[in-house]
């Protein structure tokens, strides 16, 4: 009977320390627009508080859930008090202030939701204590320094959400000893150096984005190793040198190929075709040189081709059939190759391509021959862009089926004849360039 009494006494301190540490953190913010925490008061048990859960066997706190509540104030250091936590969602309000350090304590803590907040300063290092974390989501606030090395010992990691922050540093080489990540999100910082190599131990990552940083050098080889790999996105960065020539091989899950704005040269490798999944190729903006031979025909869901301005093509005039496998993308809903050097006719099979294409844009290349009269088939589009090639003949009448068409630029070509008189019929247009032509007659009201 003694032992029965003093465990009661134990697990009413214990509960009573629970509601500490919450009154403790609904103390600390200062604006609840939703009245969310009027709910947390002595007329209930806390475990019945909004947001939060307790277990079954005790009457612990395991998860605070408070997600897009528009709390603002921030963060009591007496959350780590909470002992039996497993989850903190806090994503999606206006929190300020630095993560507390207590938060280490938390040795039973999964998941750690505080993404897209106010918080300043440097990821704790104490968080690293938390070895049971297998998600850790602080993306979207104002945090400084670098990832802290400490978070080796993280090892049963799967999600490391930190983009959108101003870290800084290198990306250290010892996430590949995280073995069990999955996704890996650290674009929109101020990271700079290599790509770890040791990132192609990452054997089940799905998501590697860490683009729109100051990184440099080459993509590792490495790399070739992901094969779960969905989304591979390193846009905005100084990288250089040719894509691996595994692309398309390693990779059959590939969804997302995002590599824009780097410094990459050497040719598109054809491999690239045999990437089955891909939904979003994005390319624009680099040095590549060398014939373009990829074919897309396979490609069922791509939905965005973005090429422009990546020194694309060799000049020959056969290149352009790549146009004849995109007619099976019933997908594509953007298609820019614009600002490149390919050369050749228009196939007529650019009429073909999907009724939702909604951009198009082959402007400033080396392209002849006249426009196929079924380019009014494209019935979505609303940007066409054709400007500074070598095109002849007469704009098709059949343009004034374009009904969603709000720009269009034809300007500097070789078109004569009169302008059509169907164009009156967009009256969605905003903007029209014909200048620089061979037109004729008058225009069109």
């Amino acid at each position: 009977m003694l032992l029965f009494f003093i465990t009661l006494l134990h697990v009413a301190a214990f509960e009573e320390g629970d509601r500490a540490a919450l009154q403790a953190f609904k103390s600390m913010i200062a604006h609840d627009p939703q009245r969310i925490l009027n709910s947390w008061n002595d007329s209930r048990h806390f475990c019945e508080w909004d947001g939060v859960t307790c277990g079954r066997r005790h009457r612990r706190v395991i998860a605070l859930d408070l997600m897009s509540k528009a709390l603002s104030g921030s963060l009591s250091p007496h959350i780590g008090n909470l002992s039996f936590l497993r989850e903190i969602n806090l994503m999606d309000n206006t929190i300020q202030g630095e993560i507390p350090p207590e938060f280490g304590r938390l040795f039973r803590l999964e998941a750690l939701f505080l993404a897209n907040n106010s918080l300043v300063g440097k990821i704790p290092a104490n968080l690293s204590y938390c070895s049971r974390l297998t998600v850790l989501s602080l993306g979207q606030n104002k945090l400084v320094g670098s990832i802290p090395f400490e978070f080796v010992f993280l090892y049963k990691l799967k999600g490391l959400s930190l983009h959108k922050n101003n870290l800084t540093g290198g990306i250290s080489p010892f996430l590949g000893n995280l073995t069990f990540l999955e996704l890996v999100s650290l674009s929109y910082n101020s990271f700079e150096g290599n790509i770890p190599d040791s990132l192609g131990q990452l054997k089940e990552l799905k998501s590697l984005a860490i683009g729109v940083n100051n990184l440099s050098g080459k993509i590792p080889p490495s790399i070739c190793n992901l094969s779960f790999l969905v989304n591979f996105s390193v846009s905005q960065n100084q990288i250089h040198g040719s894509l691996p020539s595994c692309l398309g091989l390693n990779f059959p899950n590939l969804k997302f190929f995002q590599i824009d704005q780097n410094f990459f040269t050497g040719s598109i490798p054809v491999s690239l075709s045999n990437a089955s999944k891909l939904e979003v190729i994005q390319i624009a903006n680099n040095s590549f040189s060398g014939k373009f031979s990829v074919n897309f025909g396979g490609m069922k869901n791509l939905s965005h081709l973005i090429l422009q301005s990546s020194n694309l093509g060799s000049g020959e005039s056969d290149e352009m059939g790549f146009i004849n496998s995109l007619a099976n993308c019933s997908k594509l809903r953007v298609l820019s190759f614009g600002r490149n050097q390919f050369r050749g006719v228009l196939p007529h099979s650019i009429t073909n391509l999907s009724s939702q294409l909604q951009v198009l844009f082959l402007g400033f290349n080396q392209l002849y021959g006249s426009i196929p009269s079924g380019i009014g088939n494209l019935v979505n589009l609303y940007l066409l862009a054709m400007e500074q090639n070598q095109f002849i003949g007469t704009i098709p009448q059949e343009m004034g089926k374009l009904l969603n068409l709000q720009g269009l630029d034809f300007g500097g070509n070789h078109f004569s004849g009169k302008i059509p008189s169907t164009l009156g019929n967009l009256s969605s247009l905003s903007e029209i360039v014909l200048s620089n032509n061979n037109l004729s007659g008058v225009i069109p009201s």
